[in-house]
């Protein structure tokens, strides 16, 4: 009877010990709080998926790398003629390709705000753009082919499409490990989602369920 209590003890001993602590984050350089206000010019509906994987399965193509500037996009006549939307294009050099195909460097287009005048002035420069998010900023980017929506007047037309929870940014202020922010629209807060070192935590998670490349 005693051997029987004393196992009962051992075990319960190694059950209040809990799992073992994730391995600690990598550093990564500091970018300073990313504005994500200027990016979000636009408020979504849409049904968010659980986790990086949920969504990694849904899109074509899903690749890492880091922001090295933003340019003017195309300029788009979308609904009523006349009537002209503008588009800036954050460039983004790939590093790893988790799934799919993808060139050396993609651009994802931000809506660049309502005009604020007769000429059509966003009210968001391209500068602005390139201050929220400098140029060095890690993202994770989930992709699909652009569908054509109005007519370019000019630039060229958009060749990527990102869905709401397609742009994550690594943002790294006081803790160098840093963390995974939403660039569109807010990462959708589940288990899933939350994970430990920013993005290389939702890159392991990815890999753990064979996004590999």
């Amino acid at each position: 009877m005693r051997s029987i209590i004393l196992l009962l003890v051992l075990v319960a001993g190694c059950g209040v010990a809990g799992p073992e602590p994730p391995p600690a984050c990598a550093s990564s350089a500091r970018t300073g709080p990313l504005d994500t206000r200027v990016l979000r010019q636009v408020v979504y509906d849409y049904p968010a998926s659980p986790s990086p994987e949920a969504l990694a399965g849904k899109v074509k193509t899903v690749v890492t790398g880091h922001v090295t500037g933003w340019i003017a996009g195309p300029v788009v006549e979308e609904g009523i003629p006349g009537d002209r939307t503008r588009y800036v294009l954050m460039r983004t050099q790939v590093g790893k390709r988790l799934k799919g195909a993808a060139t050396d460097v993609v651009d994802v287009a931000f809506y660049q705000g309502a005009a604020l005048d007769d000429e059509g002035t966003p009210v968001h420069s391209v500068a602005d753009f390139a201050r929220a998010v400098p140029a060095g900023t890690r993202v994770l980017l989930f992709m699909n082919d652009a569908r054509p929506s109005g007519t370019v007047v000019e630039g060229r037309p958009v060749v990527h499409s990102t869905p709401p929870q397609g742009v994550i940014l690594h943002e790294v202020t006081d803790d160098p490990g840093g963390r995974a922010v939403g660039g569109k629209d807010e990462i959708f807060s589940s288990p899933g989602w939350n994970q430990p070192c920013g993005i290389d935590g939702l890159i392991a998670r990815l890999y753990a369920h064979g996004f590999t490349g």
